[in-house]
């Protein structure tokens, strides 16, 4: 069930199947895709195909916040006014009256004791609201899952995976692909124009976070790496950077492309089994960010944005060095030294021992893998022009990254924000100790050039692109 001039689900998975590497993929069980003008008034008939009326009721879940829908009415209203047709209805609302909402453990037991005994859920709402709402499905055994997409803001709305707060730090988690999911390029119009140009940020990770997947796997990390799932994140990307000013704009042609390129992104990431595909440096460093946030915080596309043009220079620093023999001085610290690293990393942010303890758990794993590499160097260093070449298909130029931000009038530099540069400098310094992924942040700090004056010298080179702390 999708729009045909958007993405055929049935050919997308033969394509995938047809790969070379297809056995590693997971399969694509998205439901259908339903993109354009008017697409909620699906919403009835898809309800009533979905939900076993003998079963239970619809459960809606959502935030408090006010949302303006197409035809001037109250969004969610209007929603289950609509699913009104389809039977019995409950209202599920999650947050306080600001509208603030995490997925921590608290708020997702709140989701799952609201929507149980439900027939089918329906998420109504934009990143973090969807993610509550994919994994309550999974937490109730595969309880059927249509998400009402508000906001072209993430790419996160049509995988099976769930970004949740453990410990007090932002872990991928499997969840649940939706079984529909509508897009109604009237809603994403009124959505604030913020929200939107967040998703251009989000999307530009698609110029860096692949470049570290395949590093990963050059550096014996992560041998998932795919390239026909880095060419469906990739699809349409382009073009919606040639028309990003129409995106803060509000211009609907520019927003629906937006939407399918971070729809096919987010669907290449369960596809990978992995967000790799669309998340690398410049994510961890926003988690980062996002977990010693005080309030609401900045939207996370915002971040990653603008993270985006620092991950790709750094790219461009590192290559530089290596093309003068870094890598040949490849570290392999010990844990001891290591543990100790990340316990002083996060003790600031979390005194109780609890995030740092919990980063620690992933990142040793990364450490045991890559002192497997010790007596490797010189074959690294061999083999560095190829995989050279190969990232060098898949970066973004940082200059071309922040001329799309400011070309949609988004933000360029973390302070608009409202991140201090201390803080801004910490999260950069720190993304690779977080969790088990392989970046350029790791391989800048093993080459000793992800130091203080190492921070200082990309955030220099961000500011001449463009962008900056």
């Amino acid at each position: 069930m999708s729009t045909l001039d958007f993405v055929d689900l049935d050919a997308l998975r033969a394509t995938l199947a047809s790969q070379p590497g297809a056995a590693r993929l997971t399969s694509v069980d998205l439901g259908g895709v339903v993109l354009g003008e008017d697409a909620l008034s699906t919403l009835p008939a898809q309800a009533a195909e979905l939900r076993d009326p003998r079963a239970g009721d619809v459960a809606v879940l959502m935030d408090r916040r006010p949302m303006t829908g197409p035809d001037g009415t109250e969004l969610k209203q209007r929603v289950q006014e609509l699913l009104g047709e389809a039977g019995a209805m409950r209202a599920v609302e999650l947050g306080n009256a600001d509208a603030d909402v995490h997925a921590d453990p608290d708020t997702l037991a709140a989701a799952a004791a609201g929507v149980d005994g439900a027939a089918l859920l329906v998420t109504v709402g934009s990143g973090t609201l969807t993610d509550i709402g994919k994994h309550t499905s999974h937490r109730l055994g595969g309880l059927p899952h249509i998400v009402v997409q508000t906001a072209a803001s993430v790419n996160g709305f049509a995988d099976d995976q769930s970004v949740l707060v453990i410990e007090g730090v932002k872990r991928t988690t499997p969840s649940r692909w939706p079984d529909r999911l509508i897009i109604d390029t009237g809603v994403i119009a009124h959505a604030p124009v913020a929200m939107n140009r967040a998703g251009l940020g989000d999307l530009l990770a698609t110029y860096t976070a692949p470049a570290d997947w395949l590093l990963a796997r050059f550096m014996g990390q992560d041998d998932s790496f795919s390239a026909a799932v880095v060419a469906l994140a990739r699809d349409r990307v382009d073009a919606v950077l040639e028309h990003a000013a129409g995106i803060g704009r509000g211009d609907r042609p520019a927003l629906k492309a937006l939407a399918a390129a971070l729809t096919l992104s987010g669907i290449s990431m369960g596809a990978a089994g992995r967000t790799a595909p669309g998340s690398g440096m410049e994510h961890t460093c926003s988690h980062l960010i996002e977990m010693t946030e005080r309030g609401a915080g900045a939207l996370h596309g915002a971040q990653v944005g603008v993270l985006s043009v620092f991950a790709a220079c750094l790219w461009r620093r590192v290559r530089d060095a290596i093309a003068h023999g870094a890598l040949s001085r490849l570290r392999f610290p010990d844990h001891a030294e290591m543990r100790a690293r990340v316990g002083a990393a996060f003790a600031s942010a979390d005194p109780s021992g609890g995030m740092a303890a919990e980063c620690w758990r992933d990142y040793r794993r990364k450490l045991e893998r890559h002192h497997g590499l010790a007596d490797r160097v010189e074959e690294l260093v061999a083999d560095w022009p190829r995989l050279d070449a190969g990232v060098e298909r898949l970066l973004g130029a940082p200059e071309r990254l922040s001329g799309a931000l400011a070309a949609a009038g988004a933000p360029t530099r973390l302070g608009e924000l409202g991140i201090e540069p201390e803080r801004a400098r910490w999260a950069l310094a720190n993304c690779h100790l977080m969790r088990d992924r392989f970046t350029i942040a790791d391989l800048a700090f093993l080459l000793g050039l992800w130091d203080a004056d190492g921070v200082d010298a990309v955030v220099e080179m961000a500011e001449r692109a463009g962008a900056g702390v």
